[in-house]
C-alpha cells in the first residue's frame, strides 16, 4: 500500500527535514534535481536536447539545478524562463547555472519543438487556481506541441489536493514526485495529467515521512486475496446473498450484480426482481434463485447480505421493496436507485456499503456535483458522518471510506464510463460480504479487483471495447 499526501504536508516533510539536516533547503532542491534527472536519463537514454521551463517559486529552482545535470551529461540544454525567479534558493540555483555557462533565454515554440524532452518546473504542488497569462500561453504551447514532458513534482495547472486540472493544465508523460506521492496525482484528473510517477524520495529517513498521517491509502492488487475454499464445505458455507431489483425496462441491471455476486463466491444467490423477469433472468443463469416479491419476507430473512438498488427504478413496488429491506438489521449494499430513495428518506446505519457516484452523493449530501468533485474527500468524510457503514465514492479515484480508514483505488481507465459498471461493483461487493469478508474489506477489496480487471481488459481489448460483462469471466487475483 502507497500513502498518499496532501501539498501541505508535504510542505510541513519538507520544512521538517531541512530542519534535522540543517539545511535552509538547498540540499534538498539539489537531491530532487538529481533524482529527477536520473528518472530522465533512465526513460529517455537516447535523448540529447531538453527544454526547460522554469517558473518564479522553489519548483523553479528544482528546474534550474535539473539543467545543470543534464548539462554535465553532455544535454543540450534550452532554459526558459518566463519571469525572473523570486525565491531566495531559485535566485541561488539560476546564478549558479549561468557560472556555469547554461543560457536562459525567453520562450521561444522553435525551441521547444527541436527539444527532444521537455521538462516542466514552473509551480509545482503549490497552484490551485487557473493559469493566467503567460502562463496558459506556455502550456497550451507545450501541449500542442506533443512532446515527452517530464513534470517535476506535479504537472503546471494541476491542484495536487484535489486532483482538479484547470485549463491548460500540462499534460505530462511522467511526473517526478519529491518525498512522497500527493493525493491528487491520484484522484480525478490527475492520472490524466501525470502520467507514470515515479517517486524520488530525497534520500529522507522514511521513519520522517511515517510520522506524518496520509490523507489516504491506495492498496495494491497484491494487497488482497480471495478467501480460500475448504475441501470440506458446501454452499452454505459462503453465505446467502438476496439482490433486488430490475423494475421494467432494467432487468439487465439485477442481472449484471447477481452474476457478479456468483462469480464473487456466493454460495448461494437469490433475486427479488418483477414476476416477468423470472423465466428469462433463469434461462440467462441457471444458478440464480429468481422470485418477485411475494416472496420477499422469506427471502430476507434467510439472506446474509442484501443488495438493492440496481434497476430498482423510483416506483411504488420499488420503494416498498427498499423499505422492508431497510427495515432486516442485516448487512446491506445500498446502491443506484436505492441510493435516491435513501437521499429522500435519510437515516443512519452502520451495517451497510453505500456505493454513490457524485451525482448521487450530491442528492444524499444535498450538494452540487461540483461541490462534491472539488472536495471529494470531504464529501465521502461528510457521507459517512451523515449515513454510517462504509462509503464508495465512485469516480476516477474510487474513495473508500469507514469511518476510519481512507482508500483511494489508483486502478481503472475510461472504459469504465459504461452502463452496468456500478452493477457489477455492486454484485462483487455482495458476493464477498456472503462468505463473511467485513463490510469495509469487501468494499475495498471489490472496487479494487473490479478497477484491476477492468485494466486489465483495456490492455487487451482496448478502453472503448470492452463491456462491463467481460469482467464476469476474468476477476484477476
Amino acid at each position: 500500500m502507497i500513502p498518499l499526501f496532501s501539498p501541505h504536508q508535504t510542505h510541513a516533510i519538507d520544512q521538517l527535514a531541512q530542519k534535522q539536516l540543517g539545511d535552509d533547503g538547498w540540499e534538498l532542491m539539489n537531491l530532487a534535481a538529481q533524482q529527477a534527472w536520473s528518472v530522465a536519463e533512465r526513460l529517455w537514454p537516447e535523448f540529447k536536447r531538453c527544454y526547460i521551463l522554469v517558473g518564479p517559486g522553489k519548483n523553479g529552482g528544482d528546474g534550474y539545478l535539473f539543467a545543470q545535470w543534464a548539462h554535465q551529461a553532455g544535454w543540450q540544454v534550452t532554459l526558459c524562463q518566463i519571469t525572473p525567479p523570486k525565491a531566495r534558493l531559485s535566485q541561488r540555483a539560476a546564478k549558479q547555472v549561468i557560472e556555469q555557462g547554461i543560457k536562459i533565454e525567453s520562450f521561444s515554440a522553435q525551441a521547444l519543438l527541436e527539444a527532444d524532452l521537455v521538462v516542466d518546473a514552473l509551480f509545482g504542488i503549490g497552484l490551485n487556481r487557473p493559469l493566467g497569462k503567460p502562463w496558459n500561453l506556455i502550456t497550451q504551447a507545450v501541449n500542442l506541441a506533443e512532446k515527452p514532458v517530464l513534470a517535476l513534482d506535479c504537472p503546471s495547472g494541476l491542484d495536487c489536493s484535489t486532483g482538479q486540472a484547470h485549463p491548460d493544465t500540462i499534460t505530462a508523460s511522467h511526473t517526478a514526485a519529491f518525498i512522497c506521492h500527493k493525493i491528487g496525482y491520484y484522484q480525478l484528473d490527475g492520472r490524466d495529467v501525470c502520467g507514470q510517477v515515479h517517486l524520488c524520495d530525497l534520500n529522507l529517513d522514511p521513519s520522517l515521512v511515517s510520522t506524518f498521517q496520509p490523507e489516504a491509502i491506495t492498496p495494491d492488487i497484491d494487497d488482497f486475496n480471495l478467501p480460500k475454499r475448504r475441501h470440506n464445505s458446501h454452499k452454505g458455507s459462503y453465505g446467502t446473498a438476496l439482490l433486488i431489483g430490475g423494475d421494467y425496462g432494467m432487468m439487465g441491471a439485477i442481472a449484471l450484480a447477481s452474476q457478479a455476486c456468483l462469480r464473487a463466491g456466493a454460495g448461494l444467490v437469490k433475486v427479488i426482481s418483477r414476476p416477468e423477469h423470472q423465466i428469462p433472468l433463469t434461462q440467462m443463469q441457471p444458478e440464480l434463485m429468481v422470485s418477485h416479491d411475494t416472496a420477499l419476507t422469506q427471502q430476507l430473512a434467510d439472506a446474509s447480505v442484501i443488495a438493492i438498488g440496481p434497476g430498482l427504478g423510483q416506483s411504488d413496488w420499488a420503494w416498498r421493496l427498499f423499505e422492508q429491506a431497510c427495515q432486516t438489521q442485516k448487512s446491506l449494499i445500498i446502491d443506484a436507485d436505492a441510493l435516491n430513495c435513501l437521499a429522500q428518506r435519510p437515516f443512519h446505519y452502520h451495517k451497510w456499503v453505500l456505493t454513490p457516484h457524485p451525482k448521487e452523493a450530491a442528492r444524499l449530501l444535498k450538494q452540487s456535483v461540483t461541490q462534491v468533485q472539488q472536495d471529494r474527500i470531504a464529501a465521502v468524510k461528510a457521507l459517512q458522518k451523515r449515513y454510517g457503514g462504509v462509503i464508495v465514492l465512485k469516480g476516477s479515484g474510487s474513495l473508500i471510506y469507514d469511518g476510519q480508514d481512507l482508500l483511494l483505488c489508483h486502478y481503472g481507465n475510461g472504459g469504465m464510463a459504461k452502463g452496468g459498471m456500478g452493477d457489477i461493483l455492486t454484485g462483487l461487493i455482495t458476493g464477498l460480504v456472503a462468505q463473511g469478508i467485513s463490510l469495509s474489506l469487501a468494499a475495498q477489496m471489490g472496487v479494487t479487483l473490479h478497477a484491476y480487471t477492468a485494466d486489465q481488459l483495456a490492455k487487451r481489448d482496448s478502453e472503448s471495447h470492452y463491456l462491463p460483462s467481460d469482467l464476469l469471466q476474468h476477476w484477476l487475483i
